[in-house]
């Protein structure tokens, strides 16, 4: 019934069909139509994560200062910080067509430079000229300089393709700063940021983050554990692993322990923990539908189908390794029931699990059972889109 309009907002908005004809079933066509909207431009609040083992908030809004650049503590979170996002700014066209993928052009839209890895064509280019960006969707989103030539950009593997001059939306990018580089902050969302504060780690715990990279959550539970304890960071395969080594060594970080193993046999390699781990994130891979900005998706009905049953095969190996009374934290990046609040009543059913209240609830609280999970909407919160489920076993 409503494929006249999907058909429509897919255009709009850049969604396959399936996404949008998700969104709808689930929201309506009145909030389904407001999240696409906010779906495709970044937040206003940009959050930067302090860490705290390092230094302060308050020296780290100092510095940025001094940098020129502007910063807020937020009142939420007291190792959050924000940058205030610019925009949006039109895009005239000039010069010649440089072709990002989905990533790199989500990126450039918020003012980042294109790297070589994201340029997909760059016809005829010529280190030196002026050239506009494009997403997938033939959308402008940038204007620049070509750093090299356009095959440079087609078959090189690192640097900086194209300097960016004008963007549709502007961040002040943070990453070639010295607080970057000594590992004094770390980008981070205010949802994901909260999902390690709900899970509320204690000094000397064990925990494990069964889907790692690149270890934002993992770095922050050891930083709320003050760097006592063990976090056993693991993931499918060593690129990821080496972003995590990567990201702990910047941070200063010595209780992430790197893992490369399948989560979801997890039980089997780590059968020595059996029973014993205090506590298990399982942020599995999502549809990501609450990522922003998100300009150009194309998951299909197969790929929106499969996400759910690909995800609670993380339960049993978490359930096995938790030891009685520990908690299970379930967080994604997506707006969809089937992977979140259907999830949570699927795992509630099957193991030995009880849903707990959290901390705190700055998004929406929705009950389950006999307690409430939390979930963020773009369009109500001005986040990504996110949610978060705590259990303990029982």
């Amino acid at each position: 019934m409503f494929t006249p309009l999907c058909l429509d907002l897919s255009r709009k908005h850049g969604f396959s069909v399936a996404a949008v004809e998700s969104v709808i079933r689930f929201y309506g066509i009145r909030h389904g139509s407001m999240i696409m909207e906010a779906l495709n431009t970044p937040t206003s609040k940009y959050y930067v994560r302090v860490n705290t083992l390092k230094t302060s908030r308050r020296d780290v809004l100092r510095a940025l200062k001094y940098m020129g650049i502007r910063a807020f503590p937020s009142r939420l979170l007291p190792e959050a910080i924000y940058l205030v996002t610019e925009g949006p700014f039109s895009i005239k066209p000039q010069g010649k067509k440089v072709f990002a993928d989905k990533f790199a052009s989500e990126s450039v839209y918020v003012g980042a430079d294109l790297y070589v890895p994201g340029v997909k064509k760059a016809p005829k280019v010529r280190a030196g000229d002026v050239v506009t960006i494009y997403s997938p969707s033939d959308a402008p989103v940038a204007v620049g300089i070509a750093q090299m030539d356009g095959v440079e950009m087609e078959t090189g593997k690192k640097g900086i393709a194209v300097k960016v001059t004008r963007s549709v939306y502007r961040v002040p990018s943070l990453r070639a700063t010295w607080l970057h580089s000594k590992g004094l902050i770390y980008e981070q969302s205010l949802p994901a940021m909260l999902a390690s504060r709900i899970l509320s780690p204690k000094p000397g715990w064990t925990i494990v983050d069964m889907c790692s990279a690149p270890g934002g959550k993992a770095s922050h539970i050891a930083q709320l554990m003050g760097d006592e304890g063990t976090v056993i960071a693991v993931d499918r395969n060593n690129r990821k692993i080496e972003a995590i080594s990567t990201l702990a060594a910047r941070l200063g970080l010595k209780s992430i322990k790197p893992l490369a193993a399948d989560s979801r046999y997890l039980d089997e390699k780590l059968s020595g923990l059996l029973g014993s781990v205090d506590a298990v994130m399982i942020d599995p891979p999502c549809s990501a539908l609450g990522v922003r900005p998100k300009l150009y998706y194309d998951k299909s009905y197969f790929d929106l189908a499969v996400y759910p049953r690909y995800q609670r095969q993380f339960f049993l190996p978490a359930y096995k390794l938790l030891k009685k009374g520990g908690l299970i934290i379930y967080s994604t990046c997506t707006i969809l029931p089937p992977e979140n609040e259907f999830n949570v009543v699927w795992a509630i059913k099957r193991f030995k699990l009880q849903l707990i209240g959290q901390p705190v609830y700055y998004g929406l609280s929705i009950k389950i059972a006999s307690s409430y999970v939390q979930k963020f909407l773009p369009h109500l919160h001005d986040t990504p889109g996110f949610f978060i489920a705590l259990f303990r076993k029982i």
